[in-house]
């Protein structure tokens, strides 16, 4: 499927951008789920889930965060502009919404973060905001299963693949 052929057809377009948002936010729930393992249950020293060793630096972290943030304000955009591109779920546009600003805040809690390391020459881990009140491998561990779940919640509602068989892009059968 070209550029061109996505930006005509909305529905496969929301099918990518819901579908690559939630499979990379998996695999970052992976990483927290897997030094959650590393602390807990292996008792290591240090905790850097799968890829840590090489990105576990307060910018990518930032970088990651508000790149999810963006992907997520997308697909509400796309979805808001396009109804009807996915079955209608009212459960579903709430669980899309609340991830969007539950991650406008772990945003804002990098950013923070951000601030502490560049600006105040703190050593990484920096607390950010939370941090000071909670251990922070726990809180963002938290942080990201929450927008998972709620990312899940909003794909089986609303069924980004399945859209009653009047589009060419996720019926075969019917020709463009």
């Amino acid at each position: 499927m070209s550029a061109k052929s996505l930006r005509l057809d909305p529905v496969g377009l929301g099918f990518i951008t819901l579908t690559s948002t939630l499979v990379i936010q998996l695999f970052h729930n992976v990483e927290h789920v897997i030094q959650m393992f590393q602390k807990y249950a292996w008792h290591l020293n240090r905790f850097p889930g799968l890829l840590g060793l090489w990105f576990d630096f307060e910018l990518v972290h930032f970088l990651y965060s508000l790149a999810l943030w963006v992907a997520l304000l997308a697909t509400i955009i796309l979805y808001r502009r396009n109804p009807g591109i996915w079955r209608e779920s009212q459960a579903a546009a709430l669980a899309l919404q609340f991830a969007l600003w539950f991650q406008g805040y772990h945003v804002l809690e990098h950013s923070v973060r951000i601030w502490q390391y560049f600006g105040l020459g703190m050593l990484s881990p920096t607390p950010g905001i939370l941090g000071n009140f909670f251990p922070i491998l726990e809180l963002h561990f938290w942080f990201n299963s929450i927008v998972t779940t709620a990312l899940i919640i909003a794909y089986i509602g609303f069924r980004p693949w399945w859209r009653t068989g009047k589009t060419p892009y996720l019926n075969p059968q019917i020709s463009s």
